[in-house]
């Protein structure tokens, strides 16, 4: 009987095809645990075709939308500059992943640099998109000698995978790293391609004056290709262009800002700029005042609304699928953790997990960053609430741990760089 069952077990490993099915169905860490194994195992978990098709199998579809389940989210410092001096590496070259789970630890994030100006160059989290982080790099200090022009050259972008530990760096292309206006977004959607792109916003402006009638410039790097691509944009663009730098959100196909007084979209197809829905002030239940914290879920935008009447309260928003205005998902009661919010409540999300083997629907859960050390998640549909990570304020390293704020769902992928 032993020797019928390492017969089956052999043939299970020398067929391609069984084996490639049965390490598709494994999570994440399970698959990245079994590259150990074998050298045959190893290189087939690594070959990108491989992981393309695990990742599309970890997407989940709802009517017209797809989406991943985040596994936890980026927690960003209070000095999100990356620093690669082997005496600062302990402090801050590192960005935490707080997980959901409670039997699992928060880890760091390392961006692993081999810049011949290492000791001049300071490093950035910028944002992430469904398992890809985007970083930035620029000089620590503008130098008055000739080394400027040649670490200028060296500023790059990086993007990398947290849960392999790849990443690759991008050049810039003909842009200045101390342009007056400059914003680069990522924008990533595996269901649809393996392939990701940076969309970098620039403005180059003289003196302290914008002229209405300027034109954005608008690259894009396609790592299908290798390559930017560089487009002037029409005139489309507000005149306070600036205010374009905060809060910008990808989802489906374009970049979306949603602040007081505007909210716009950018479509990267097109490269056109459109206008977006505002939410006006509401009276039902509670009267609302204009969104606090713009987010996306499930592959739909959500804007989360406080009460301007009373305390902890607010409204959770989805737009529509035809963009055509705002429907009330979730009024969120705050009040019954008023012990855990006597301290300041700094950001507030919603995201969405897999059921449990006792359920049939997933769950929707608002997730808080309270103070500076305490992150919770409130579960919309039953009212529960846990927490998720909390710093010790007793310990002067777990006080430069301390979240900050959070910095966007974190999602475990094998999706290639």
């Amino acid at each position: 009987m032993m020797h019928t069952h390492e017969s089956s077990a052999a043939a299970v490993v020398e067929n391609i095809d069984l084996l490639t099915k049965i390490l598709l169905r494994l999570p994440t860490k399970d698959l990245l645990r079994s590259k150990c194994v074998c050298k045959k195992w190893r290189y087939l978990i690594s070959e990108p075709q491989f992981c393309y098709r695990h990742t599309l199998g970890l997407c989940r579809r709802q009517k017209h939308n797809t989406y991943l389940y985040p596994s936890g989210f980026l927690q960003q410092r209070n000095n999100t500059r990356v620093y690669p001096k082997k005496d600062d590496s302990l402090l801050l070259k590192k960005v935490d992943i707080i997980p959901f789970t409670n039997n699992s630890k928060n880890r760091f994030i390392y961006l692993d640099v081999h810049d011949e100006f290492d000791g001049q160059l300071c490093y950035y989290f910028i944002r992430s998109c469904n398992g890809l982080l985007l970083w930035k790099s620029s000089p620590n200090q503008l130098p008055s000698s000739s080394l400027c022009g040649k670490l200028v050259q060296q500023c790059s972008f990086y993007v990398s995978n947290p849960t392999t530990g790849h990443g690759v760096r991008i050049d810039r292309f003909g842009h200045d790293f101390n342009a007056s206006f400059s914003v680069p977004f990522l924008a990533l959607e595996p269901w649809k391609s393996p392939h990701y792109k940076v969309i970098f916003f620039s403005k180059v402006v003289g003196g302290r004056d914008v002229e209405p009638t300027s034109k954005m410039k608008v690259s894009v790097y396609s790592s299908e290709t290798g390559s930017w691509s560089k487009h002037d944009v029409a005139p489309s663009f507000p005149n306070d262009i600036k205010i374009l730098k905060k809060d910008g959100l990808y989802c489906n196909g374009a970049i979306h800002w949603y602040v007081h007084g505007l909210s716009v979209y950018f479509d990267i197809d097109s490269l056109c700029l459109k206008n977006l829905p505002t939410l006006l002030p509401f009276t039902l239940p509670y009267p609302f005042i204009h969104g606090e914290y713009f987010v996306e879920c499930r592959g739909n935008l959500h804007l989360i609304a406080k009460s301007s009447m009373q305390v902890n309260i607010y409204s959770i928003w989805e737009l529509k699928e035809d963009y055509s205005g705002w429907i009330q998902k979730y009024t969120l009661n705050l009040t019954t953790l008023t012990t855990l919010l006597s301290s300041s409540l700094r950001s507030l999300c919603v995201v969405s997990q897999p059921p449990n083997e006792d359920e049939e629907h997933e769950s929707m859960l608002a997730i808080l960053l309270v103070g500076k050390d305490t992150v919770m998640s409130y579960n919309l549909e039953d009212h529960s609430s846990r927490i998720i990570y909390q710093g010790d304020a007793g310990s002067y390293g777990d006080l430069l741990a301390r979240p900050y704020s959070l910095g966007g769902p974190y999602f475990e992928t094998l999706v290639s760089v």
